[in-house]
């Protein structure tokens, strides 16, 4: 790697790892509750879909993950109380889950970090420089999410 790919490494990684310890502290400071960033991030898409009967199965495709890890996912959120799982009207074999009240309060509290953490980002910038990260951000995520789909 020459110079300019080793800074842009270690700044890639350092955001990445910074972001998640951030809002992962954010959030169980917020709440007072024992909740990893990966659980934080399973709530938001459940509550996403609340408007809709949403099965494991059907989480484990929005999330493009397997259906076991999900599963065990679902599973530690519903003993901590944050999900809930209900017989399906239409098939009983299957399970819709939706968010319990302390899952919707983990969900306003994310919501709520995402939002300052944005409003504090953008408060750092000149609208001139507010284009440009829009731009290199915008090229960034087109890059990763086209590399996470070919996998």
């Amino acid at each position: 790697m020459d110079d300019f790919e080793k800074k842009l490494n270690d700044l890639l990684a350092g955001i990445f790892n910074s972001i998640l310890r951030y809002e992962e502290t954010a959030i169980k400071n917020e709440l007072n509750t024992l909740v990893t960033i990966a659980e934080a991030h399973m709530i938001d898409a459940v509550s996403k879909q609340e408007d809709k009967e949403i099965s494991v199965s059907n989480l484990a495709s929005l999330l493009n993950l397997a259906v076991p890890t999900v599963t065990v996912a679902v599973k530690k959120l519903e003993n901590k109380g944050f999900i809930k799982k209900i017989p399906c009207d239409k098939d009983g074999r299957r399970m819709i889950i939706s968010l319990t009240d302390a899952g919707k309060r983990i969900e306003r509290a994310h919501h709520v970090f995402h939002a300052k953490m944005v409003r504090n980002i953008s408060r750092q910038f000149i609208e001139s420089e507010k284009e440009q990260l829009l731009k290199v951000i915008t090229a960034l995520m087109e890059f990763f999410k086209e590399k996470a789909e070919a996998l």
